[in-house]
């Protein structure tokens, strides 16, 4: 217990508990089977503390690695264009102009906007002028407006010279202009493109339900092709040559195409080519009962049926059919129009006027409108007396 006990000469210390300055721990020697128990306990310390510190290593790597792949496509995700820049900012003193959405144009007037500071907004009593450079270098007023109430202005009617256009605005206070804004430019075209059909050619007679409509315009612009006949559009663009290829779809007979070019600055060149198809337009046959009118008899009537096929040979069945009736020395009657039957067939009872009494010879016209294709018409004589010959 002597080991355990404090000098009276010197205070205790702060520290391990029951030791004082000075202290030598007793001396031991261990046993040989001791030794090893220690050796191995320290040795298998050391090696689990190496693979314990390799593998958070190998952690912190793996995540610093996957972080660096990850990074880009973080960091790409909604980047596919590029960012908005942010809107230039209005410089005190000065008016900004908006750019225009179409720097080109056949207009003759445009409507510009624009967007005051805070210190020209305060100017009540000033307004605000448009000056305009034109392309032969004269300068013209295009507009004066007074100071709107609010920071955003539009000036309308603004009137454009053929060609360059460059458009600026400034306050003018007492008479006295500040600081111009700077300018946009907007270039006034009214040339209409050339335009040139190569095919199909006026008049022609063609094989199928189609046909491309090639030609040459102006490089790189809009060009339709409108077949009048059936009211389709097909529309494309001419390449950087002026060249044009548009397939457009046909019906039997005639077919009026007509082909538009326009330019960038809106304007157009129109031409029309008109052509047919080779098939058959169907054919028609009317009757008439009775086929002799006699005047005499009251009342003056008779009953037209007429039958149909179309251009394939089929029956022109469930299609609107019209008929008019031109009595010798009157002008036409109104159409009548009926649907039709699964037959091709159609048939009207006309009444003549009840003082006809013209002796000559007069005309049924029947229209079938098909469909698919032209409308197929036929027509039929007939001849009136005041009794019978």
């Amino acid at each position: 217990m002597g080991l355990f006990r404090r000098s009276s000469s010197k205070p205790p210390q702060r520290g391990l508990p029951g030791r004082s300055e000075g202290y030598t721990p007793p001396y031991r020697v261990d046993s040989a089977s001791q030794r090893s128990q220690s050796t191995s306990r320290g040795l298998g310390g050391t090696i689990a503390t190496a693979i314990s510190t390799f593998v958070t290593l190998f952690v912190i790597a793996g995540a610093i690695g996957l972080a660096a792949i990850a990074l880009p496509f973080i960091t790409s995700i909604g980047g596919n264009s590029s960012p908005t820049p942010p809107p230039a900012s209005v410089e005190p003193g000065r008016p900004t102009l908006s750019e225009p959405s179409d720097p080109i144009t056949a207009a003759s007037t445009i409507t510009v906007s624009g967007t005051l500071p805070q210190d020209l907004l305060e100017k009540s009593d000033a307004i605000i002028r448009i000056i305009i450079t034109r392309d032969d270098g004269s300068v013209i007023t295009g507009a004066e407006i007074n100071m709107p109430k609010t920071a955003g202005f539009d000036v309308a009617q603004i009137p454009l010279s053929a060609g360059t256009n460059v458009i600026e605005a400034v306050v003018v206070v007492n008479g006295v202009e500040g600081t111009r804004s700077a300018p946009i430019t907007i270039v006034r075209d009214t040339t209409a493109p050339s335009l040139t059909i190569t095919a199909p050619t006026p008049g022609e007679i063609m094989n199928g339900d189609a046909v491309t409509v090639t030609g040459k315009t102006d490089k790189d612009i809009d060009v339709q092709v409108r077949n009048e006949t059936t009211g389709t559009i097909e529309s494309g663009r001419s390449t950087t040559k002026g060249a044009f290829s548009i397939g457009i779809t046909l019906r039997d007979g005639t077919n009026v195409l007509t082909i538009t070019a326009t330019d960038g600055a809106g304007n157009q060149t129109s031409k029309s080519v008109e052509i047919s198809t080779s098939a058959s337009v169907g054919q028609i046959s009317i009757i008439l009962n009775p086929g002799t009118i006699i005047l005499s008899k009251k009342p003056i009537a008779f009953r037209v049926t007429a039958t149909a096929t179309d251009s394939t040979g089929a029956p022109a069945a469930n299609v609107r059919v019209c008929m008019y009736v031109t009595p010798y020395q009157l002008p036409p009657s109104s159409p009548v129009c009926v649907t039709s039957d699964v037959n091709g067939r159609a048939a009207w009872d006309y009444l003549f006027p009840d003082n006809y009494v013209a002796e000559g010879r007069g005309l049924v016209t029947v229209t079938y409108e098909l469909s698919v294709g032209d409308p197929i018409s036929g027509t039929q004589s007939f001849r009136s007396y005041l009794v019978k010959p």
